[in-house]
Formats: structure tokens, C-alpha cells, sequence
């Protein structure tokens, strides 16, 4: 099976995202320009991961943003994690119920535990 994660920070000219093949193990980085042109890299192996992490970011700092703005205008990413504190994005997304049902499906695939940091980031916890 293909998933075909996609990267936030995606716009109109630009498409980056992660394609992840779970029956082969491997992903690719791959970039989609003005919706005709892909370029893909090679198939990567996947590294011996140790769990799935959800947590939020936000791609536009500022000083002035208080806690409301970081809940009500992060981005959610879904990641694997490796070698104790490498990530590898798979997907990104502002729809917390699309970032859980992918991450169970992920994790029932590769027989993983999810930690997730995106619901109180102050308090992570293991939903499985």
C-alpha cells in the first residue's frame, strides 16, 4: 500500500510531500511543480523506527503570539521516529481526526506505539 503524505508548507506552485510504501518499506521525497511536473527522488529504505510522534508546529514564528494563536493555527505532523531523536515526516495537516486515523494505520502496519504531543503538548502521551 502508497501513502502519500503531504507537506504543510505546500502552495499552489509547490507540492512536497513523502510517498511511503508499507508493503516495500521504503519512502521517496517527492515535489509536484505547478501541478504538472513531478520530480521524485529514489526509493529510501526505512530506518529501524521506534514509534510515531504527533505534535504541532507552526511555520510562521512571531513574538507576539500567545497560546491561542499556536492552537488555533499549527499544523499537525505526523512522524516516525528513529535513532532515539530523528524524525522522518510522513504527513502534515491542521485536521487532528485525518492525523489519527493515519497514525493508527500506521502503526497497526508497522506495529508501533503513537505518542501523542498534538493533543496537550505539555503533557505527550501514548495512545497505544
Amino acid at each position: 500500500m502508497k501513502i502519500n503524505g503531504k507537506y504543510a508548507a505546500s502552495n499552489f506552485f509547490v507540492e512536497q510531500g513523502l510517498v511511503l510504501d508499507t508493503d516495500k518499506k521504503c519512502y521517496n521525497k517527492s515535489k509536484k511543480l505547478f501541478q504538472l511536473f513531478n520530480i521524485n527522488e529514489a526509493c529510501k529504505s526505512l530506518p529501524k523506527l521506534d514509534y510515531i510522534l504527533l505534535f504541532r508546529t507552526l511555520y510562521a514564528k512571531c513574538e507576539e503570539c500567545s497560546v491561542e494563536d499556536f492552537e488555533n493555527s499549527s499544523v499537525i505532523q505526523l512522524s516516525f521516529v528513529y535513532n532515539k531523536n530523528r524524525k522522518l515526516i510522513i504527513h502534515e495537516s491542521k485536521n487532528i481526526s485525518e492525523i489519527n486515523e493515519l497514525a493508527k494505520q500506521l502503526a497497526s502496519t508497522f506495529n508501533l506505539k503513537i505518542k501523542d504531543s498534538a493533543t496537550d503538548r505539555r503533557n505527550p502521551k501514548w495512545l497505544n
